[in-house]
């Protein structure tokens, strides 16, 4: 074998054993955003946080968009500017003991979306945050939406009237 033919294979053999390596590190945190069965939800709009149980139509609104935006979602990389325009809470004081006959990965389990609505600074319009406490292991998703992909979420808030933060 020639030189340079030697040189090349121990070249592609490392980067081989570098990538291997990168791959065993991260592949555990390289796992698909699950979302839980959802039972009930409630939505806190605006600057006095109030509170509205959705109804069983509008439940069917969000477990659409949850359906259709399973993929897309990012780890949240730098801190938002506040804590977001719309809180969107799921499962919240539901029984375990109805879904104690369910395996555990399929009980349904407390998480947020929250919604950016374009108040507060403009590179965060249309953002969604998914907040999850899952087993005492609290994590956060984000997903930056298109305006037609984000358009039923608002549709869902707008079609309320609340009192609206001011600009920064």
């Amino acid at each position: 074998m020639r030189k340079q033919n030697i040189f090349l294979t121990l070249i592609v053999a490392f980067c081989f054993v570098v990538v291997i390596g990168i791959w065993l590190m991260v592949r555990t945190e390289l796992r698909p955003v699950t979302f839980p069965e959802v039972v009930n939800a409630e939505l806190v709009v605006g600057p006095l946080h109030k509170v509205r149980i959705l109804t069983p139509q509008e439940l069917q609104v969000v477990q659409k968009w949850i359906k259709d935006n399973e993929k897309g979602w990012g780890p949240l990389r730098r801190n938002p500017p506040s804590t977001g325009d719309v809180e969107i809470r799921f499962n919240q004081g539901i029984n375990e003991a109805d879904y104690a006959n369910k395996p555990k990965d399929q009980r349904p389990y407390p998480f947020t979306l929250v919604l950016w609505l374009g108040i507060s600074q403009a590179d965060w319009n249309n953002q969604v945050f998914y907040e999850v406490i899952d087993h005492n292991e609290s994590k956060v998703y984000l997903k930056k939406c298109s305006d037609q992909e984000f358009d039923p979420l608002r549709k869902l808030v707008d079609q309320y009237d609340y009192e609206r933060t001011q600009f920064p």
